[in-house]
């Protein structure tokens, strides 16, 4: 009974007050540091890697969600893309799984080719090339400059995606023609300064397509006879309009 009364009697308003500020103070150190990584951290991040970005080769994994029913379609495989200039960007998606699919993206075209089918899609989107560039800026190169000029930028908060630590941030567009098929993105920004991860939703309805990226190479040595598609003979080619 007295040992309960003697430690009853240590428990002094004024030491309770302490012991409660220590903790308090412990607390903010320890997420101080997240705190600080906020949009400024993540536009820094994205200006050092945007000096002297020139391209980059990766695995990709894209999942497609259909709201209406709620379906996730998943394609994975590798991804190279080289930036040959402020607002141009060429890509070459080589999907291996489940299907094989190549995707290339270069002067305003995207083209797709299945192997399956023998056939490529040749999509002419130079008439929406104010859109299309804007795209290119999500992530890949882009200054933070750049970014705010073409979107309404927030930041959602300090996340881990495939064991990396990344800085969430949401992108509204302020073109109306953007918004038209782009109704918001989203950017995990890795360390590297570009994304780790990114996520597009593309209807009113929530339809999106998220893409993941892992073993990241920055300017690899990649050339533009690296970017084409390569199609065997007997390919039919389908024009889809302009």
């Amino acid at each position: 009974m007295m040992r309960n009364r003697m430690f009853v009697s240590r428990w002094h308003p004024t030491c309770v007050t302490t012991f409660v500020g220590t903790r308090i103070v412990a607390f903010l150190l320890t997420v101080a540091p997240l705190m600080a990584q906020g949009l400024p951290d993540v536009f820094a991040r994205m200006d050092k890697s945007a000096k002297g970005f020139v391209g980059m080769a990766a695995d990709i994994r894209q999942t497609t969600h259909t709201e209406i029913v709620n379906d996730d379609s998943t394609q994975s495989g590798t991804i190279k893309l080289k930036r040959v200039k402020p607002t141009e960007t060429n890509f070459l998606v080589d999907f291996t799984k489940p299907d094989a699919k190549t995707v290339a993206i270069a002067g305003g075209e995207v083209s797709i080719y299945l192997p399956k089918a023998k056939s490529v899609q040749i999509y002419d989107l130079r008439a929406k090339r104010a859109a299309l560039e804007q795209g290119m800026l999500l992530g890949f190169g882009a200054t933070s400059t750049e970014i705010k000029a073409a979107y309404e930028v927030s930041f959602v908060g300090q996340e881990t995606v495939a064991g990396q630590s990344a800085g969430h941030i949401k992108l509204i567009p302020k073109s109306k023609e953007v918004l038209q098929s782009l109704k918001s993105a989203e950017l995990w920004i890795g360390e590297q300064g570009i994304p780790v991860q990114q996520k597009f939703v593309t209807s009113g309805t929530g339809d999106y397509s998220l893409m993941q990226y892992t073993n990241v190479r920055i300017n690899p040595s990649i050339s533009d006879k690296d970017l084409k598609l390569t199609l065997p003979k007997g390919v039919q080619v389908q024009k889809v309009g302009k």
